[in-house]
């Protein structure tokens, strides 16, 4: 390996540099030097001369850093290539012993306490990786002191860079077990705190907490100074007292919050009661104060986890008066909403083909079967389109979605993509249903005007599922001549319960129990629900998944839109709703149960067991 010059003169360009900066900024001028000079190599040894300093400095480090190698340093990018093969920059695998030592010369002779650090640590935790050989511990004890220097003479460009470093140092010595430099670490956080708290940087205050409070090395006077720094910082980030100007100059609810969430694990610990409900309501007036002021959007985003940490405390009386904020709030969230609305053509002769396509063949169960089958939504369309957002619209895809009710109150949150893939699935299979909802209230009414069935007719079709065999002279009879009246309130709580009730024959046909224990009641049982019956994985593996999970963003998921069942329920659905397009939705869910079949005759190598059922959706 040769180091070129140019690469030695932009490393040593920085190693007697006097202002701070990053280390990243070396790699990136090696980078655009490189560039200027056309990126090509006749010398192999010069290549790697150059990738052995921009790989030092081109690594991305952290405690959370969640590196492939199980190291402290990790790349700084991972990508994918079309057969799905992680590509990582910079990778050790292009590494091999020969780099190693390049690093180890460095850290002995490199006279900037920043890429001393750098070179020794790299030494430390990836040695072994690349070269199957135990790093010398004077490495750790070089990247330790290396650290604690950068941070004690003010190298960093941001004061986490600084906290940053001590916590690495802090590590280093504490896996080496040297008390020595663990006492020398421990007393320069201290100092940090002293020149670089600041109530507007958070962070600047809550390192030592965090670092620091219970560990064996911490004796009785720092942890109390750790405590009481964050008293100090809670008073000031939950002080509601504007100046003369009208200026709130430290309030910080959320900084507020953070102080207390230390302060009550620590208050817990000791078994303080009183101090624990103390600095749980001061950091929760602080948002009181912030929420009373802000718009309903705000508010009502801001409060809920404040109630939910009071009532973990016992303190019903400020949750129940939180309550009753968040919800005057929550009445003015709606006219903060604006209404982005986007116009789709549908052209009648595209109706035409599909009312054909699906009500062609003259008879009414044919005909009834397509229906059932063409509006189910389809789970995997679902899933290509959320991959597509993730490439078309990757910033819509990181941003948390929040339901709203109609008085405005927040009613069910998804998170990104990747942090809910299940609620994201779920809620555009919700916006499936809505989409396709006029095409089926066409049908059903084409359904009506070309064949119009009688209730016999449909308990018929119903009755050839095990579901529905036992249920044609009862309740479902009545809901279904609700329906065919347009009597819609009448015929969607009749038939909803229905629904739940074939799912509960579903359960016992394959030989699950239909009943459930009642918590803290020894002996008494209550009927499974539709949220017990479609959250059961056997239940899961006989139905497709394009069923299961219709059923259950129409009836028992918030994320869905619809929730119909649990706000039937609970008396919460609106007069607006129960109108002909959910009890069309209703019908629907009935036409899809029936494809469920029963199995009467297993094969010998069946391991369902007779009346298994099945389903064709």
């Amino acid at each position: 390996m040769r180091i070129p010059e140019w690469v030695q003169k932009v490393v040593v360009s920085f190693e007697t540099r006097e202002e701070p900066f990053q280390e990243i900024e070396i790699a990136e001028a090696l980078g655009r030097t490189n560039k200027s000079r056309g990126d090509t190599y006749n010398d192999k040894d010069e290549a790697r001369g150059l990738l052995s300093e921009w790989t030092a400095f081109e690594f991305g480090e952290g405690r959370t850093h969640n590196s492939p190698w199980g190291t402290y340093f990790g790349p700084m990018m991972t990508l994918r290539d079309q057969n799905g093969t992680e590509i990582h920059s910079p990778d050790i695998k292009r590494l091999d012993g020969e780099f190693v030592a390049h690093w180890e010369r460095r850290a002995t002779e490199c006279p900037n306490p920043v890429m001393r650090a750098r070179y020794a640590d790299l030494v430390w935790d990836l040695k072994h990786q690349i070269t199957s050989e135990k790093p010398s511990v004077k490495y750790a004890q070089i990247a330790i002191d290396s650290y604690v220097e950068a941070a004690d003479r003010g190298k960093y460009q941001m004061e986490v860079m600084g906290i940053d470093w001590l916590s690495r140092a802090l590590d280093l010595a504490r896996s080496i077990n040297d008390s020595e430099r663990l006492r020398c670490v421990v007393h320069s956080m201290f100092e940090f705190y002293k020149r670089m708290a600041q109530v507007k940087l958070v962070g600047t205050w809550l390192f030592l907490f965090d670092n620091l409070y219970g560990q064996k090395f911490v004796n009785p006077e720092q942890e109390a100074l750790i405590i009481a720094n964050l008293e100090e910082m809670l008073a000031k980030t939950s002080d509601t007292t504007a100046s003369s100007n009208g200026v709130y100059e430290n309030l910080d609810p959320w900084g507020a919050e953070a102080a207390a969430q230390r302060l009550a694990q620590h208050y817990q610990r000791r078994g303080e009661k009183a101090n624990v409900e103390r600095v749980v309501k001061a950091y929760g007036a602080a948002f009181e104060h912030m929420a009373r002021q802000a718009n309903g959007m705000m508010a009502t985003a801001w409060l809920p986890p404040v109630i939910e940490r009071y009532e973990q405390e016992g303190l019903k009386r400020e949750a129940e008066e939180l309550q009753k904020l968040a919800e005057e709030k929550a009445r003015g969230a709606l006219t903060d909403l604006k209404t982005v609305s986007v116009q789709v053509e549908i052209k009648s002769e595209d109706i035409h083909k599909l009312v054909d396509q699906l009500l062609g063949s003259k008879d009414l169960n044919t005909s009834l079967t397509r229906v059932a089958e063409y509006f189910i939504p389809r789970t995997d369309d679902a899933r290509k389109l959320l991959d597509r957002l993730r490439t078309d619209a990757p910033f819509q895809s990181l941003i948390p979605i929040v339901l709203l009710e109609r008085d405005g109150s927040p009613t069910a949150k998804i998170g990104s993509i990747d942090d809910d893939a299940e609620g994201r699935l779920h809620k555009q299979l919700g916006q499936t249903i809505t989409f396709y909802q006029p095409f089926l209230e066409q049908v059903l009414l084409n359904t009506r005007e070309r064949y119009a069935p009688t209730v016999d007719q449909l308990l018929d079709f119903l009755c050839q599922s095990a579901l529905f065999a036992d249920s044609r002279d009862g309740l479902l009879r009545e809901g279904l001549a609700a329906y065919q009246q347009e009597d819609f309130t009448k015929a969607i709580h009749v038939l909803v319960p229905q629904v739940e009730h074939a799912l509960r024959v579903l359960l016992g046909k394959l030989g699950i129990p239909i009943r459930k224990t009642v918590r803290n009641h020894p002996g008494i049982t209550d009927a499974k629900n539709m949220k017990d019956a479609l959250g059961d994985l056997r239940v899961r593996a006989v139905l497709s998944e394009n069923l299961w999970r219709y059923l259950a963003v129409v009836y028992i998921d918030r994320r869905g839109g619809m929730n119909l069942r649990n706000d039937l329920a609970h008396g919460l659905a609106s007069p607006l709703s129960l109108k002909r397009h959910t009890a069309d939705r209703v019908f629907h869910t009935l036409l899809a149960l029936a494809l469920v079949r029963e199995r009467k005759d297993p094969g010998p190598h069946d391991n369902t067991g007779p009346g298994a059922a099945k389903a064709s959706s």
